[in-house]
């Protein structure tokens, strides 16, 4: 699967198909201050950091999936693939390419999306917070921080630890 950042000369050529994309594969889970947000995105604005539309393409170069993020994520985050190619890490690839582009990423998930949660896990983003989303329910905020090599065999030995816990009293 190809993954890239869209240039805003790009965006500007593509824009109107990628949205029709979003709003024929995007099942109605997108929040309306995201959609308005990315409508409103002037090319421009895909200059500055913080700001980007990726997009995966099939080995036939039809877009497979399409994420945007503005403000690092903390302004609109969201990731719409087709349907019939779910299931295969393209969420998870689209949310890493935004995440390793700025060294770091926000998302807001309804709690009762498993599928979007589990693609944010798969991309190394960690719940930092619950809150009360655009439509009431309950949604957790993601994130993914700039890693450094400490910190990153720490969360190893700790998950080791805990896992040898859970382990052990099957073993008996």
């Amino acid at each position: 699967m190809n993954v890239r950042l869209m240039s805003s000369e790009e965006w500007e050529r593509k824009r109107f198909s990628l949205l029709r994309f979003i709003r024929s594969h995007g099942e109605r889970r997108i929040t309306q201050a995201g959609w308005l947000r990315l409508v409103a995105l002037a090319a421009a604005e895909l200059e500055r950091p913080g700001t980007a539309v990726a997009v995966a393409h099939t080995a036939g170069g039809q877009p497979a999936g399409i994420a945007f993020a503005a403000g690092y994520g903390d302004d609109a985050c969201f990731v719409v693939v087709h349907p019939a190619l779910r299931g295969r890490g393209i969420c998870r690839s689209l949310l890493s390419r935004l995440a390793d582009e700025w060294g770091r990423l926000t998302c807001r998930v309804a709690a009762d999306n498993t599928a979007s949660l589990a693609a944010c896990f798969a991309a190394g983003l960690v719940a930092v917070g619950l809150e009360s989303g655009p439509t009431g329910k309950a949604t957790l905020r993601l994130v993914r921080q700039p890693r450094t090599a400490g910190a990153a065999e720490g969360r190893e030995a700790a998950s080791g630890d805990v896992l040898a816990g859970l382990a052990s009293p099957l073993r008996r």
